[in-house]
């Protein structure tokens, strides 16, 4: 969204100047202060040991309630089959297909953001939203039921010392 914008700095004072330089020159703005946001689907929240949490819990639901048909639970992403193509699963629906394609567009927001355990099943359902199968549909039902028995994972980021990043990622891939 090109009218969506978060600032931060140390200093509120900065925050200000910069907010009051935009009104100036855009009218006025919605402005919301403090430790907790939600914004562009993410609950941001700033914690006092310097770490700030990034859940999307509530848009994967969306998600969820989107494609429909999850009542179950997975205790991964994909499956070892994840980049096996049977050529000969029918094609989705025109409808089914559009489906398929938003939903993945959405699991492709949410990985780059907040869940990053679910990328490599989310790059691989990229590939197909143009031919989308049956057999593509399973894959990402598995996700979502994966994502479902999951809803209260979350991101947190922080550091320690910026001059050495180390990062981790406890992922089935």
């Amino acid at each position: 969204y090109v009218d969506d914008n978060k600032i931060s700095h140390v200093d509120a004072t900065v925050v200000t100047d910069i907010i009051q330089t935009i009104e100036a020159r855009f009218g006025k703005m919605t402005v919301t202060r403090g430790k907790e946001h939600v914004f562009l689907g993410m609950n941001i929240k700033f914690h006092d040991d310097g770490t700030v949490s990034v859940k999307m819990k509530e848009y994967i639901k969306e998600a969820i309630a989107d494609f429909g048909d999850i009542t179950r639970t997975a205790a991964t992403p994909a499956k070892r089959s994840l980049f096996d193509i049977d050529d000969s699963s029918p094609r989705l629906s025109r409808l089914d297909g559009e489906v398929f394609h938003s939903v993945v567009a959405k699991l492709l927001y949410v990985s780059k953001r907040s869940r990053l355990d679910i990328q490599l099943a989310v790059a691989f359902l990229c590939t197909r939203v143009s031919e989308s199968t049956d057999q593509d549909r399973l894959k990402l039902k598995r996700v979502l039921e994966y994502l479902r028995g999951t809803l209260d994972d979350f991101l947190t980021l922080g550091a320690d010392n910026i001059g050495m990043i180390k990062t981790w990622v406890d992922a089935s891939y």
